[in-house]
C-alpha cells in the first residue's frame, strides 16, 4: 500500500512537493525552476495578483483538500501558476501502488486550471477537469505503480492545491 506523502520542499510557484514526487513543466514550457529563482518583474506582478500571500498557500492547502492521517495517497501539494512563472505543471508520484484514487483540486484566483491525471507515461484516466475558484473531485485509476498529475492554467494567476486518496 502507498504511504501518506507530505509536503516538504519550497519551489518557485510551488509551496512544496511530496518526497517521491517529481515536478516538472510540461514539454511545451520552460525548464523546471530552481529552488532559488531570480524573480522577474512580470512574476512579481503576477504574485501580487494572487488571492492570498504565497507564504499562506500551504496552510490554505491543508484545509482546502485535507488528507486524513489514516489515508493513503499523496498530497496535498500546492502552489501558484501564472503565465510568467509556470502555466503548465506536471507532478509524478512514482511510488504510489496501482489502484483507484479520489483526487481533489482546489483553486482560487481569476484563472482556470485544467487538471488531467493517470498512470505515468499513459493516457490520462481522469480529466480534463476544470477548476475555476472552486474545489472539484475526480477519480484516477491506475494498473501500474505511479500517478501523473498535469495542471494547465488559462488566464490570471491562480493558487492551487491537489490531493489523492486511495479509494479502493
Amino acid at each position: 500500500m502507498g504511504a501518506l506523502l507530505t509536503v516538504g520542499v519550497a519551489l518557485a510557484g510551488c509551496t512544496g512537493e511530496a518526497p517521491d514526487a517529481e515536478t516538472q513543466p510540461s514539454p511545451s514550457s520552460t525548464p523546471a525552476p530552481s529552488s532559488t529563482p531570480t524573480p522577474t518583474a512580470d512574476a512579481e506582478t503576477d504574485e501580487a495578483m494572487l488571492p492570498l500571500p504565497v507564504d499562506e498557500i500551504g496552510d490554505w492547502a491543508a484545509t482546502a483538500v485535507p488528507v486524513p492521517d489514516t489515508g493513503t495517497g499523496a498530497g496535498p501539494f500546492s502552489g501558484w501558476m501564472s503565465a510568467h512563472t509556470s502555466a503548465h505543471h506536471r507532478t509524478d508520484f512514482r511510488s504510489l501502488e496501482p489502484g483507484t484514487f479520489q483526487g481533489q483540486i482546489a483553486c482560487r484566483g481569476e484563472g482556470t486550471i485544467t487538471v488531467s491525471a493517470g498512470q505515468i507515461d499513459a493516457e490520462a484516466s481522469a480529466g480534463p477537469v476544470v477548476c475555476t475558484n472552486e474545489t472539484v473531485a475526480f477519480d484516477v485509476v491506475t494498473t501500474e505503480a505511479g500517478v501523473s498529475i498535469l495542471l494547465d492554467l488559462e488566464g490570471d494567476p491562480t493558487v492551487y492545491a491537489v490531493s489523492l486518496l486511495r479509494a479502493d
